[in-house]
């Protein structure tokens, strides 16, 4: 039985576990701006960077087909099940296993990808003309081999994650991105795009493999080559990874869809696509990231030692949480998507119809802001619990569905379309795993969560109008094509936003407000 003070110490170590990840994430974000704020400024936005953010396709789907971007997910269920039977021996020997049989895969796989990138290139990107595609190929071949790194690196940070250390495998994508910022600043000077490339395989070296094998170590893990595919908990691994390895869910296939139908669009298309869902992801990373990767080890945790009732209940304070925060930043960022893309991408070489258009993305895939943030954790509700099935065959049909709205959009409203099919699909799959869940689970604070949901979407919409009529007052009387003009609009705007979600929110009586605020301030130390 789950006594109140084990409760609090799990919340505990939840908070301190966000705040790592939070923080590392928000970092990330920032970084990730320098990154696309070093391509924009050394590049533009053109046919060129079109080919480079094409050129991530293969190796994103490389990666994603042998589950390397959800070892967290996939691993740590299978060495919290060890740890929680006090066979943590047997965990290290899986390790040891998983790590080798599946390195010597992907290694296999890479070399695959590089003799057969021509011939994917013109499956993945049909639009693209015979010069870009070449660039594409070669781009494509340079970054291939850092998909080995990122595998490696997972499964290093997984058994981090596993034991209870995240600081780091949180500073990986921080040198992943500063290793590309250095090759847009130094390199591509000299050999153009190219330098951006070298800057990928460079930062995943440097910080998604190196570093983690540090990690690693100084979390104790025990490894030695091993083939031993016949142990159970190897079997156990596949079991959860091969349901992800052979799914296509929107929130792994929206990048390479949009980037299919972006290729036979107006040059640029692709990279005002990237640069606002980018832009999206910087709040979306900094709280629905940071919650669900925090979180995750003490859910796998929970389901192992069968504490069913805290598992649902970290589950609700996460969810509340996530929508709370993501909502109303979703209708701030839609309501003032210009004027953020003309301060964020200032002294750079877009201008014009290249700022306004990927003001336009931002405000799109802003629309589905919440639902990326939620999927995060409602998915590894499941996968918490060892069922990676659901998700991956509401994912596969959902993205199926979707296809279609991607392609009708497309040909409709062009590259705003696309974001805005990318919003439709994520928001559908979220809302049918939050059913599929609760049911799962027999969560009895289902309907409390609905209600909490529709008044904090009520309050951030007429929130977010407001703010719109504002920022469009304002910017009749502010120059906010320049920078000063631009962040003195967006702190009015912001101020005036989150004061009257505030009434909104104490209108319609939704307690958690009072309950954050207090949280806040007793985190700053004043109250006391």
């Amino acid at each position: 039985m789950t006594t109140a003070s084990d409760t609090g110490t799990m919340h505990r170590r939840i908070a301190a576990a966000t705040g790592i990840v939070m923080a590392s994430v928000l970092l990330s974000r920032v970084l990730g701006f320098f990154r696309d704020w070093t391509l924009a400024h050394q590049m533009g936005s053109n046919a060129v960077t079109d080919a480079y953010n094409a050129a991530f396709t293969l190796p994103d789907f490389l990666n994603y087909l042998i589950a390397g971007g959800s070892l967290s997910i996939t691993f740590i269920p299978v060495f919290a099940k060890y740890a929680a039977e006090k066979r943590e021996e047997e965990g290290w020997r899986v390790f040891s296993t998983v790590i080798t049989v599946m390195g010597f895969v992907l290694i296999g796989m890479v070399l695959l990808g590089e003799l057969f990138a021509p011939h994917i290139v013109n499956w993945i990107s049909p639009g693209f003309s015979p010069p870009e595609r070449a660039r594409v190929v070669f781009l494509t071949r340079l970054m291939l081999p850092a998909q080995i790194c990122f595998y490696e690196g997972s499964i290093l940070s997984a058994v981090q994650y596993a034991k209870g250390q995240f600081v780091i495998p949180s500073l990986a994508p921080l040198i992943y991105n500063i290793g590309i910022i250095l090759g847009g600043i130094l390199l591509a000077p000299r050999i153009g795009i190219t330098g951006f490339a070298v800057g990928v395989l460079g930062g995943a070296i440097a910080g998604n493999f190196l570093l983690q094998i540090y990690g690693a170590y100084r979390a104790g893990a025990v490894f030695s080559p091993s083939f031993d595919v016949k142990h159970p908990g190897f079997w156990l691994f596949l079991k959860l990874s091969v349901p992800i390895m052979l799914a296509v869910s929107v929130s792994f296939a929206d990048d390479w869809i949009i980037r299919y139908f972006g290729s036979y669009l107006q040059a640029a298309s692709i990279t005002w696509l990237t640069y606002g869902k980018n832009l999206m992801r910087v709040p979306l990373g900094l709280v629905g990231q940071g919650v669900g990767v925090a979180s995750f080890p003490f859910l796998a945790q929970l389901y192992s030692e069968k504490k069913f009732e805290e598992l649902n209940r970290v589950l609700n304070t996460t969810f509340k949480g996530l929508i709370f925060l993501l909502l109303p930043i979703s209708a701030l960022t839609i309501a003032q998507s210009v004027p953020v893309v003309n301060l964020v991408f200032s002294h750079t070489r877009m201008h014009g119809q290249d700022l306004y258009a990927t003001g336009q993305t931002l405000a799109y895939f802003s629309i589905g802001m919440f639902a990326w943030g939620a999927q995060y954790i409602l998915a590894r509700g499941f996968y918490a619990t060892r069922d990676t099935i659901t998700p991956a065959i509401v994912g596969t049909v959902m993205t199926a569905l979707n296809i279609p709205v991607y392609w009708w959009l497309a040909r409709h409203m062009r590259y705003v379309g696309l974001a805005l099919a990318s919003s439709f699909g994520i928001m559908a799959y979220t809302i049918v795993l939050f059913i599929l869940l609760n049911r799962r689970t027999k969560n009895p604070e289902e309907s409390s969560l609905v209600v909490f949901f529709l008044k904090m979407t009520g309050a951030s919409l007429v929130a977010g109008v407001v703010c719109y009529r504002l920022t469009l007052l304002l910017e009749s009387h502010l120059p906010w094509q320049k920078i000063w003009g631009a962040l003195v609009l967006l702190v009015i705007v912001t101020s005036a936003g989150i004061l009257l979600l505030g009434i909104l929110l104490k209108i319609l009586r939704v307690p958690e407000l009072d309950h954050y605020l207090r949280k806040a301030w007793a985190y700053t130390g004043l109250s006391g």
